[in-house]
């Protein structure tokens, strides 16, 4: 896989974990620009995910609102 099939926009890793498809998530810090971070995420099926790098601020709202989904709304959805 290559680093760019690999590599989502903000909104699609939320909406992988508004899903409920997101195992688990890190946040790593970024080389440049200094002070960014990014978002890795792991999905149920194995796959790795990451952000490109973004602002502080945003990885932290994006954090937070990662958590809330995964340990909260994923567990109201009803797969059929």
């Amino acid at each position: 896989m290559s680093k760019q099939e690999n590599s989502l926009n903000v909104i699609e890793i939320e909406g992988l974990a508004m899903d409920g498809l997101i195992k688990s998530f890190t946040v790593i810090q970024c080389d440049k620009p200094k002070e960014y971070k990014k978002i890795r995420a792991v999905t149920f099926d194995g796959r790795e995910i990451e952000t490109a790098c973004i602002e502080p601020d945003a990885a932290n709202r994006l954090t937070m609102v990662m958590n809330l989904y995964l340990r909260n709304w994923s567990k109201y959805i009803n797969w059929g």
